[in-house]
């Protein structure tokens, strides 16, 4: 089957936000543990790398009231909008304006057809606030080490919800900046504030040693109020269901 556009490449890792711009975070992180804002709306891009179509540049919003309700939208080249995913716990509709196709389910976990993974939408928004780790994992162990000029650093050893083992790597400011596991590598780069925010400015996917994806975050704001609008997602009639 055809692939259907790059952004789905965002949604196939499943570890996986006021002002003027960013700025770089200073002094330790406080600790692992992440408390997401009462509510979000972040704006990032996203470049895929593909062998057979070559490197390809998507731009996102999501809006976000988090474990309750999220919206992203995705736009190409002139700002011509591309796919729209819509959830909240009563079921998400997810929206390839582009192919005028559309999918509907139930449950935290989307995709698994037409060549979309499957993926957990609470771990995908949770990136925009600053959750590293697998979500709902648990820490096995830590191991303390010294690199080559005497800086210290940590590895943390744990499991995800799957059961999946993962590594993370903890810079001298306790800032998380990888995860690995399974076949997939994630780099996390230049922790910034994004108003009360903190999270990296930008965020590598790796498969097999290969560069698939770059994240980055442009802007972030959060406790912010949206009208009604933005929780309903219509779906034109003409548009036909996503199979395989």
């Amino acid at each position: 089957m055809k692939k259907l556009f790059p952004f789905f490449a965002f949604f196939a890792f499943t570890w996986m936000l006021v002002g003027c711009g960013p700025r770089l975070a200073k002094g330790p992180a406080e600790s692992m543990e992440i408390v997401p804002p009462d509510s979000l709306k972040a704006k990032f891009s996203i470049e895929v790398n593909d062998s057979e179509e070559g490197s390809q540049t998507l731009s996102g919003v999501l809006f976000a009231v988090p474990y309750k309700r999220y919206r992203m939208e995705f736009s190409g080249p002139m700002g011509v909008g591309v796919a729209s995913v819509l959830w909240c716990d009563t079921g998400w509709t997810l929206i390839v304006s582009a192919q005028k196709k559309y999918a509907r389910g139930k449950g935290y976990v989307l995709g698994g057809f037409a060549g979309i993974p499957r993926f957990d939408i609470h771990q995908i928004a949770g990136f925009f606030w600053g959750e590293s780790l697998p979500r709902g994992g648990t820490i096995d162990s830590t191991e303390n080490l010294l690199i080559s000029d005497s800086i210290p650093v940590k590895k943390v050893y744990g499991s995800g919800t799957s059961g999946i083992p993962f590594v993370a790597v903890l810079n001298a400011d306790g800032r998380i900046v990888e995860v690995s596991q399974g076949t997939e590598r994630l780099e996390f780069i230049d922790y910034a504030e994004f108003g009360t925010v903190i999270s990296p400015a930008e965020t590598r996917v790796y498969r097999d040693g290969e560069l698939l994806m770059t994240i980055r975050i442009k802007k972030v704001q959060t406790d912010v109020e949206w009208g009604g609008g933005t929780w309903r997602l219509p779906l034109p009639e003409s548009y036909q269901p996503l199979t395989d």
